[in-house]
Protein backbone atom coordinates (compact mmCIF):
# COMPACT_ATOMS: atom_id res chain seq x y z
CA UNK A 1 0.00 0.00 0.00
CA UNK A 2 1.66 3.95 -1.07
CA UNK A 3 2.50 6.08 2.01
CA UNK A 4 0.26 8.64 0.59
CA UNK A 5 -2.96 6.01 0.78
CA UNK A 6 -2.08 4.91 4.49
CA UNK A 7 -2.40 8.50 6.04
CA UNK A 8 -5.19 11.41 5.15
CA UNK A 9 -4.45 13.42 1.97
CA UNK A 10 -3.78 16.82 4.01
CA UNK A 11 -1.84 14.52 6.42
CA UNK A 12 1.09 17.11 5.37
CA UNK A 13 -0.60 20.21 4.48
CA UNK A 14 0.35 22.22 8.76
CA UNK A 15 4.33 21.63 6.74
CA UNK A 16 3.22 23.83 4.24
CA UNK A 17 1.32 26.58 4.86
CA UNK A 18 2.42 29.85 6.36
CA UNK A 19 1.81 29.29 9.99
CA UNK A 20 3.71 25.48 10.05
CA UNK A 21 5.67 26.70 12.61
CA UNK A 22 3.37 27.33 14.84
CA UNK A 23 1.65 23.64 13.80
CA UNK A 24 4.62 22.23 14.73
CA UNK A 25 4.76 23.41 18.20
CA UNK A 26 1.80 23.08 18.96
CA UNK A 27 1.45 19.32 18.09
CA UNK A 28 5.24 19.02 19.91
CA UNK A 29 3.34 20.41 23.12
CA UNK A 30 0.46 17.70 22.62
CA UNK A 31 3.00 15.31 22.33
CA UNK A 32 4.82 16.20 25.51
CA UNK A 33 1.80 16.84 27.51
CA UNK A 34 0.12 12.84 26.60
CA UNK A 35 3.40 11.31 28.14
CA UNK A 36 2.22 13.22 31.55
CA UNK A 37 -1.07 11.72 31.61
CA UNK A 38 -2.90 8.56 30.81
CA UNK A 39 -5.46 9.79 28.13
CA UNK A 40 -5.09 12.95 26.29
CA UNK A 41 -9.00 14.74 26.67
CA UNK A 42 -10.07 17.26 24.13
CA UNK A 43 -10.34 19.59 26.93
CA UNK A 44 -6.39 19.02 28.57
CA UNK A 45 -5.65 19.28 25.00
CA UNK A 46 -7.34 22.59 24.41
CA UNK A 47 -5.76 24.15 27.71
CA UNK A 48 -2.19 22.93 26.85
CA UNK A 49 -2.54 25.06 23.59
CA UNK A 50 -4.54 27.80 25.16
CA UNK A 51 -1.29 28.25 27.56
CA UNK A 52 1.43 27.77 24.85
CA UNK A 53 -0.76 30.56 22.41
CA UNK A 54 -0.81 33.07 25.60
CA UNK A 55 3.30 32.51 25.57
CA UNK A 56 3.72 33.52 22.55
CA UNK A 57 1.36 36.11 22.04
CA UNK A 58 3.80 38.40 20.57
CA UNK A 59 5.02 36.30 17.51
CA UNK A 60 1.55 35.47 16.60
CA UNK A 61 0.79 38.76 16.11
CA UNK A 62 3.65 40.06 14.62
CA UNK A 63 3.20 37.16 11.83
CA UNK A 64 1.56 36.95 8.66
CA UNK A 65 -1.42 35.08 10.19
CA UNK A 66 -3.41 33.11 7.43
CA UNK A 67 -7.25 31.72 7.57
CA UNK A 68 -7.06 29.10 10.07
CA UNK A 69 -5.46 31.35 12.79
CA UNK A 70 -6.41 34.90 13.10
CA UNK A 71 -4.84 37.17 15.14
CA UNK A 72 -8.02 39.13 15.81
CA UNK A 73 -9.42 35.59 17.90
CA UNK A 74 -9.02 34.96 21.41
CA UNK A 75 -6.09 32.41 22.59
CA UNK A 76 -9.16 29.72 23.11
CA UNK A 77 -10.93 30.60 19.82
CA UNK A 78 -7.01 29.93 18.15
CA UNK A 79 -6.52 26.87 19.90
CA UNK A 80 -10.18 25.30 19.07
CA UNK A 81 -9.16 25.71 15.47
CA UNK A 82 -6.00 24.20 15.57
CA UNK A 83 -7.61 21.46 17.52
CA UNK A 84 -10.00 21.35 14.21
CA UNK A 85 -7.47 21.72 11.86
CA UNK A 86 -5.13 18.94 13.43
CA UNK A 87 -8.47 16.25 13.42
CA UNK A 88 -9.06 17.19 9.51
CA UNK A 89 -5.14 16.29 8.48
CA UNK A 90 -5.64 13.34 10.50
CA UNK A 91 -2.93 14.47 13.10
CA UNK A 92 -5.47 13.61 15.90
CA UNK A 93 -7.46 10.65 16.10
CA UNK A 94 -11.32 10.85 15.28
CA UNK A 95 -13.78 11.92 17.76
CA UNK A 96 -14.40 9.65 20.72
CA UNK A 97 -15.89 10.17 23.81
CA UNK A 98 -14.04 8.49 26.75
CA UNK A 99 -14.97 7.46 30.50
CA UNK A 100 -14.85 11.30 31.67
CA UNK A 101 -17.49 12.48 28.83
CA UNK A 102 -14.99 14.42 26.52
CA UNK A 103 -13.79 13.76 23.10
CA UNK A 104 -10.38 11.88 23.34
CA UNK A 105 -7.86 13.85 21.17
CA UNK A 106 -4.35 11.33 21.13
CA UNK A 107 -2.27 12.05 18.70
CA UNK A 108 -2.30 10.15 15.55
CA UNK A 109 0.48 6.85 15.73
CA UNK A 110 1.39 8.36 12.64
CA UNK A 111 1.93 11.74 13.65
CA UNK A 112 3.64 11.18 16.82
CA UNK A 113 6.48 8.75 14.61
CA UNK A 114 6.89 11.78 12.46
CA UNK A 115 7.58 14.43 14.80
CA UNK A 116 9.66 12.34 16.80
CA UNK A 117 11.75 11.43 13.66
CA UNK A 118 11.86 15.28 13.12
CA UNK A 119 13.57 16.13 16.65
CA UNK A 120 15.98 13.60 16.65
CA UNK A 121 16.99 14.66 13.16
CA UNK A 122 17.26 17.85 13.66
CA UNK A 123 17.41 18.41 17.50
CA UNK A 124 19.34 15.50 18.71
CA UNK A 125 23.00 15.30 19.28
CA UNK A 126 25.42 14.10 16.59
CA UNK A 127 28.23 13.43 19.15
CA UNK A 128 29.40 9.82 20.21
CA UNK A 129 26.27 8.83 17.05
CA UNK A 130 29.33 6.79 14.10
CA UNK A 131 30.79 5.13 18.29
CA UNK A 132 26.99 4.14 19.38
CA UNK A 133 26.49 2.12 16.36
CA UNK A 134 29.61 0.46 16.19
CA UNK A 135 29.00 -0.62 20.22
CA UNK A 136 25.60 -1.56 19.70
CA UNK A 137 25.94 -3.61 17.19
CA UNK A 138 29.05 -5.29 19.05
CA UNK A 139 26.76 -5.49 21.70
CA UNK A 140 23.94 -7.63 19.87
CA UNK A 141 26.49 -9.61 18.43
CA UNK A 142 27.91 -10.62 22.21
CA UNK A 143 24.92 -10.82 23.28
CA UNK A 144 23.57 -13.45 20.92
CA UNK A 145 25.95 -15.80 21.68
CA UNK A 146 25.37 -16.06 25.37
CA UNK A 147 24.34 -18.96 27.21
CA UNK A 148 20.76 -18.69 27.60
CA UNK A 149 20.14 -15.56 25.55
CA UNK A 150 17.08 -13.94 24.93
CA UNK A 151 18.08 -12.91 21.23
CA UNK A 152 18.32 -16.36 20.08
CA UNK A 153 15.02 -17.27 20.77
CA UNK A 154 14.00 -15.18 17.49
CA UNK A 155 17.50 -14.59 15.68
CA UNK A 156 16.24 -12.90 12.76
CA UNK A 157 14.00 -10.25 14.62
CA UNK A 158 16.12 -9.41 17.49
CA UNK A 159 20.06 -10.13 16.07
CA UNK A 160 20.00 -9.48 12.15
CA UNK A 161 17.13 -6.68 11.95
CA UNK A 162 18.85 -4.64 14.66
CA UNK A 163 22.26 -5.29 12.92
CA UNK A 164 21.13 -3.67 9.74
CA UNK A 165 19.25 -1.14 11.21
CA UNK A 166 23.09 -0.14 12.89
CA UNK A 167 24.58 -0.51 9.72
CA UNK A 168 22.62 1.70 7.94
CA UNK A 169 22.69 4.38 10.57
CA UNK A 170 26.30 4.21 10.26
CA UNK A 171 26.45 4.82 6.64
CA UNK A 172 24.52 7.66 7.19
CA UNK A 173 26.59 9.26 9.74
CA UNK A 174 29.48 8.86 8.04
CA UNK A 175 27.91 10.55 4.83
CA UNK A 176 27.26 13.49 7.81
CA UNK A 177 30.73 13.22 8.39
CA UNK A 178 31.57 13.68 4.87
CA UNK A 179 29.14 16.49 4.24
CA UNK A 180 30.33 18.25 7.49
CA UNK A 181 33.82 18.22 5.33
CA UNK A 182 32.18 19.92 2.60
CA UNK A 183 30.12 22.79 4.63
CA UNK A 184 33.35 23.46 6.64
CA UNK A 185 35.35 23.95 3.23
CA UNK A 186 32.27 26.40 1.95
CA UNK A 187 32.58 28.06 4.84
CA UNK A 188 35.40 28.93 5.05
CA UNK A 189 35.75 29.91 1.17
CA UNK A 190 33.68 32.95 2.54
CA UNK A 191 35.88 34.22 5.22
CA UNK A 192 36.99 37.63 4.20
CA UNK A 193 38.45 38.31 7.56
CA UNK A 194 40.37 37.71 10.63
CA UNK A 195 37.44 37.98 12.91
CA UNK A 196 35.13 35.83 10.63
CA UNK A 197 37.46 32.92 11.04
CA UNK A 198 37.83 33.33 14.99
CA UNK A 199 34.17 33.47 15.06
CA UNK A 200 34.13 29.96 12.78
CA UNK A 201 36.76 28.22 14.68
CA UNK A 202 35.00 29.38 18.59
CA UNK A 203 31.29 29.38 17.79
CA UNK A 204 30.56 26.81 14.74
CA UNK A 205 28.98 24.07 16.48
CA UNK A 206 29.32 21.55 13.19
CA UNK A 207 32.74 22.02 13.34
CA UNK A 208 33.10 20.77 17.26
CA UNK A 209 30.83 18.37 16.41
CA UNK A 210 32.52 17.24 13.84
CA UNK A 211 35.65 17.05 15.35
CA UNK A 212 34.84 15.53 18.17
CA UNK A 213 33.50 12.30 17.01
CA UNK A 214 36.03 12.56 14.53
CA UNK A 215 38.93 12.61 16.65
CA UNK A 216 37.36 9.82 19.13
CA UNK A 217 37.13 7.31 16.63
CA UNK A 218 40.74 7.70 15.59
CA UNK A 219 42.75 8.60 18.76
CA UNK A 220 40.59 6.35 21.20
CA UNK A 221 42.05 2.93 20.20
CA UNK A 222 38.90 1.15 20.88
CA UNK A 223 37.13 1.31 17.10
CA UNK A 224 39.50 -0.79 15.38
CA UNK A 225 39.68 -3.54 18.14
CA UNK A 226 35.16 -3.35 18.29
CA UNK A 227 35.34 -4.11 14.13
CA UNK A 228 37.86 -6.64 14.06
CA UNK A 229 35.51 -8.21 17.15
CA UNK A 230 32.21 -7.67 15.15
CA UNK A 231 33.60 -8.90 12.01
CA UNK A 232 34.83 -12.16 13.71
CA UNK A 233 31.03 -12.54 15.31
CA UNK A 234 29.82 -11.96 12.35
CA UNK A 235 31.60 -14.87 10.38
CA UNK A 236 30.87 -17.34 13.41
CA UNK A 237 27.00 -16.43 13.18
CA UNK A 238 26.70 -17.42 9.80
CA UNK A 239 28.22 -20.87 10.03
CA UNK A 240 26.29 -21.50 13.65
CA UNK A 241 23.22 -23.35 14.35
CA UNK A 242 21.35 -19.58 14.39
CA UNK A 243 21.94 -19.17 10.72
CA UNK A 244 19.52 -21.70 9.95
CA UNK A 245 17.08 -20.56 12.55
CA UNK A 246 17.15 -16.97 10.88
CA UNK A 247 16.27 -18.78 7.84
CA UNK A 248 13.23 -20.59 8.68
CA UNK A 249 12.01 -17.64 11.05
CA UNK A 250 11.90 -15.21 7.78
CA UNK A 251 10.70 -18.11 5.98
CA UNK A 252 7.47 -18.32 8.53
CA UNK A 253 7.35 -14.20 8.70
CA UNK A 254 7.27 -13.09 5.02
CA UNK A 255 5.55 -16.43 3.93
CA UNK A 256 8.14 -17.29 1.01
CA UNK A 257 10.42 -20.25 -0.21
CA UNK A 258 13.13 -21.87 1.96
CA UNK A 259 15.20 -20.44 -1.47
CA UNK A 260 13.94 -17.20 -1.15
CA UNK A 261 14.84 -17.05 2.42
CA UNK A 262 18.52 -18.25 2.49
CA UNK A 263 18.93 -15.82 -0.64
CA UNK A 264 17.44 -12.98 1.23
CA UNK A 265 19.42 -13.78 4.29
CA UNK A 266 22.72 -14.55 2.45
CA UNK A 267 22.10 -10.71 0.99
CA UNK A 268 22.17 -9.17 4.63
CA UNK A 269 24.88 -10.94 5.93
CA UNK A 270 26.97 -10.22 2.56
CA UNK A 271 26.06 -6.46 2.93
CA UNK A 272 27.32 -6.28 6.69
CA UNK A 273 30.20 -8.69 5.55
CA UNK A 274 30.64 -5.47 2.79
CA UNK A 275 30.50 -2.66 4.79
CA UNK A 276 32.97 -3.90 7.89
CA UNK A 277 35.43 -5.26 5.65
CA UNK A 278 35.41 -2.76 2.60
CA UNK A 279 32.83 0.03 2.70
CA UNK A 280 33.87 1.73 6.53
CA UNK A 281 37.71 1.86 5.87
CA UNK A 282 37.17 3.43 2.55
CA UNK A 283 34.97 6.19 4.03
CA UNK A 284 37.89 6.68 7.14
CA UNK A 285 40.20 7.05 4.14
CA UNK A 286 37.97 9.38 1.98
CA UNK A 287 37.31 11.45 5.58
CA UNK A 288 41.04 11.10 6.24
CA UNK A 289 42.21 12.78 2.53
CA UNK A 290 39.04 15.91 2.92
CA UNK A 291 40.53 16.41 6.42
CA UNK A 292 43.86 16.85 4.78
CA UNK A 293 42.80 19.18 2.06
CA UNK A 294 40.56 21.11 4.48
CA UNK A 295 43.88 22.13 6.67
CA UNK A 296 45.70 22.89 3.79
CA UNK A 297 42.71 25.05 2.57
CA UNK A 298 42.26 26.53 6.28
CA UNK A 299 45.86 27.67 6.32
CA UNK A 300 45.64 29.17 2.93
CA UNK A 301 42.81 31.05 3.14
CA UNK A 302 44.03 32.57 6.66
CA UNK A 303 47.17 33.66 4.69
CA UNK A 304 45.32 35.63 2.16
CA UNK A 305 43.18 37.15 5.20
CA UNK A 306 45.82 38.19 6.85
CA UNK A 307 47.62 39.42 3.82
CA UNK A 308 44.98 41.52 2.83
CA UNK A 309 44.74 39.17 -0.67
CA UNK A 310 47.83 40.01 -1.45
CA UNK A 311 51.00 37.10 -2.24
CA UNK A 312 53.51 38.78 0.17
CA UNK A 313 56.04 35.92 -1.10
CA UNK A 314 56.04 37.41 -4.58
CA UNK A 315 55.73 40.40 -3.23
CA UNK A 316 59.02 39.96 -1.05
CA UNK A 317 60.56 38.56 -3.89
CA UNK A 318 60.18 41.48 -6.30
CA UNK A 319 61.53 43.68 -3.26
CA UNK A 320 64.54 41.22 -3.29
CA UNK A 321 65.60 41.79 -6.61
CA UNK A 322 65.08 44.94 -6.72
CA UNK A 323 67.64 45.87 -4.35
CA UNK A 324 69.81 43.54 -5.98
CA UNK A 325 69.82 44.94 -9.10
CA UNK A 326 70.05 49.02 -8.18
CA UNK A 327 72.69 50.69 -7.23
CA UNK A 328 75.01 51.33 -3.99
CA UNK A 329 73.33 54.24 -2.86
CA UNK A 330 69.72 53.58 -3.49
CA UNK A 331 70.23 50.62 -2.14
CA UNK A 332 71.17 52.25 1.76
CA UNK A 333 68.74 54.43 0.90
CA UNK A 334 65.89 51.76 0.66
CA UNK A 335 66.90 49.58 3.24
CA UNK A 336 66.90 52.60 5.39
CA UNK A 337 63.55 53.27 4.85
CA UNK A 338 62.24 49.96 5.18
CA UNK A 339 64.48 49.47 8.12
CA UNK A 340 62.05 52.46 9.52
CA UNK A 341 58.97 50.49 9.21
CA UNK A 342 59.51 47.76 11.23
CA UNK A 343 60.07 48.30 15.23
CA UNK A 344 61.17 45.29 17.27
CA UNK A 345 61.28 45.37 20.94
CA UNK A 346 63.26 43.26 23.01
CA UNK A 347 62.23 42.13 26.69
CA UNK A 348 64.28 40.24 28.44
CA UNK A 349 64.18 39.26 32.48
CA UNK A 350 66.88 39.51 34.72
CA UNK A 351 67.25 36.95 37.45
CA UNK A 352 69.62 36.31 40.54
CA UNK A 353 71.81 34.26 38.52
CA UNK A 354 72.56 37.18 36.04
CA UNK A 355 74.20 39.37 38.29
CA UNK A 356 75.64 36.80 40.86
CA UNK A 357 79.49 36.70 41.45
CA UNK A 358 80.64 33.25 40.69
CA UNK A 359 82.79 32.11 43.42
CA UNK A 360 86.43 31.91 42.17
CA UNK A 361 88.64 28.43 42.64
CA UNK A 362 91.86 29.00 45.19
CA UNK A 363 94.93 27.76 42.66
CA UNK A 364 97.08 27.47 45.78
CA UNK A 365 94.93 24.70 47.29
CA UNK A 366 96.98 21.11 47.70
CA UNK A 367 95.08 18.41 46.49
CA UNK A 368 94.13 16.02 49.03
CA UNK A 369 94.32 12.39 48.38
CA UNK A 370 94.80 8.88 50.60
CA UNK A 371 98.47 8.51 51.30
CA UNK A 372 99.97 5.50 49.04
CA UNK A 373 101.99 4.27 52.26
CA UNK A 374 100.63 0.26 53.20
CA UNK A 375 99.74 -0.08 56.83
CA UNK A 376 101.29 -3.11 59.01
CA UNK A 377 99.03 -5.67 60.21
CA UNK A 378 99.03 -4.03 63.50
CA UNK A 379 98.36 -1.09 62.72
CA UNK A 380 94.83 -2.40 60.69
CA UNK A 381 93.99 -4.52 63.56
CA UNK A 382 93.86 -1.34 65.87
CA UNK A 383 92.06 0.88 63.03
CA UNK A 384 89.56 -1.87 62.87
CA UNK A 385 89.34 -2.20 66.67
CA UNK A 386 88.56 1.02 67.01
CA UNK A 387 86.15 1.69 64.44
CA UNK A 388 83.91 -1.41 66.16
CA UNK A 389 84.54 0.07 69.31
CA UNK A 390 83.01 3.53 68.30
CA UNK A 391 80.45 2.49 66.04
CA UNK A 392 79.21 -0.82 67.75
CA UNK A 393 76.54 -2.87 65.91
CA UNK A 394 73.31 -1.76 68.06
CA UNK A 395 71.31 -5.18 67.06
CA UNK A 396 73.59 -7.79 67.45
CA UNK A 397 72.20 -11.01 68.94
CA UNK A 398 73.75 -9.83 72.69
CA UNK A 399 72.19 -6.44 72.31
CA UNK A 400 68.52 -7.98 70.78
CA UNK A 401 68.88 -10.06 74.01
CA UNK A 402 69.29 -7.68 76.36
CA UNK A 403 66.93 -6.01 75.04
CA UNK A 404 63.96 -8.68 75.37
CA UNK A 405 65.37 -9.90 78.59
CA UNK A 406 64.26 -5.96 80.19
CA UNK A 407 60.93 -6.60 78.56
CA UNK A 408 60.40 -10.47 79.54
CA UNK A 409 61.14 -9.32 83.66
CA UNK A 410 60.27 -13.00 84.53
CA UNK A 411 57.50 -13.92 82.03
CA UNK A 412 57.63 -16.65 79.32
CA UNK A 413 56.03 -14.71 76.81
CA UNK A 414 55.21 -11.33 75.11
CA UNK A 415 52.97 -10.03 72.58
CA UNK A 416 53.72 -7.23 70.21
CA UNK A 417 51.65 -4.44 71.98
CA UNK A 418 53.12 -5.81 75.52
CA UNK A 419 57.02 -5.02 73.85
CA UNK A 420 55.61 -0.99 73.64
CA UNK A 421 56.50 -0.53 70.29
CA UNK A 422 57.22 3.06 70.56
CA UNK A 423 59.93 4.43 68.45
CA UNK A 424 61.85 3.08 65.12
CA UNK A 425 63.87 1.48 67.45
CA UNK A 426 61.93 -0.95 68.94
CA UNK A 427 59.81 -1.72 65.81
CA UNK A 428 63.84 -3.20 64.57
CA UNK A 429 64.54 -4.89 67.75
CA UNK A 430 61.40 -7.21 66.75
CA UNK A 431 62.49 -7.63 62.80
CA UNK A 432 66.20 -8.17 64.88
CA UNK A 433 64.49 -11.13 67.40
CA UNK A 434 62.60 -13.02 64.13
CA UNK A 435 66.04 -12.85 62.41
CA UNK A 436 67.22 -14.60 65.04
CA UNK A 437 64.54 -17.05 66.23
CA UNK A 438 66.09 -20.32 65.97
CA UNK A 439 69.38 -19.38 66.01
CA UNK A 440 71.64 -20.85 68.39
CA UNK A 441 72.20 -19.40 71.61
CA UNK A 442 69.52 -16.65 71.25
CA UNK A 443 67.01 -17.55 74.16
CA UNK A 444 64.45 -16.40 72.21
CA UNK A 445 61.74 -17.93 69.65
CA UNK A 446 58.64 -16.20 67.42
CA UNK A 447 55.62 -17.46 66.67
CA UNK A 448 53.78 -16.18 63.99
CA UNK A 449 49.83 -14.87 63.60
CA UNK A 450 47.17 -13.74 61.07
CA UNK A 451 46.90 -9.96 60.72
CA UNK A 452 48.67 -7.01 61.49
CA UNK A 453 49.20 -4.54 64.49
CA UNK A 454 49.04 -1.23 64.56
CA UNK A 455 51.48 0.60 66.50
CA UNK A 456 52.95 4.15 67.42
CA UNK A 457 55.97 2.89 64.68
CA UNK A 458 55.27 0.83 62.33
CA UNK A 459 52.51 -1.49 61.51
CA UNK A 460 54.00 -5.12 62.16
CA UNK A 461 52.56 -8.53 62.07
CA UNK A 462 50.72 -10.49 64.67
CA UNK A 463 53.22 -12.42 66.49
CA UNK A 464 54.71 -13.75 70.13
CA UNK A 465 57.79 -13.65 71.43
CA UNK A 466 58.71 -16.94 74.11
CA UNK A 467 61.46 -17.51 76.20
CA UNK A 468 62.96 -20.81 75.08
CA UNK A 469 62.55 -24.02 77.32
CA UNK A 470 66.09 -24.41 78.83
Amino acid sequence: MSLFETVSERFFNPFCCRNRAIYFECISQLIEKSKEIPVLYETDARNTLILYLQNCRYSIETENIGEEIASGRSPQENASAILRYFRVCGWITPQEIGRSGDNIASVSAYCRKLIDAIHKIFDGDANGAITNHIFSMYEILKSSFGKDSARAVRPYLNILVPLIENECDLKNELLILKDSIREIMRAVMKMADVNSFGQFLMKDELLNRFFNDYFFIKKSGLIPAYISDIDRMLRKLRHSELYERMVEEYRKIENVEEIRARETINRQFGELDSFINLEYDKEMGYIDRKINTYYNLYSTRMMMVLSGSTNLENELNRLLLILKNANGEDRETAISRLSQTHCLMSVGYIGRKSFERRKKRNPNQKNVGLSAAELSEEERQRLTDELLTEAPDRYAMDNVEKHFDRIFAGRDFVSVEECGVHTRDDATMIAASIIYSGTAGFPYEVELKDGLVETEAARISNLTIKRKER
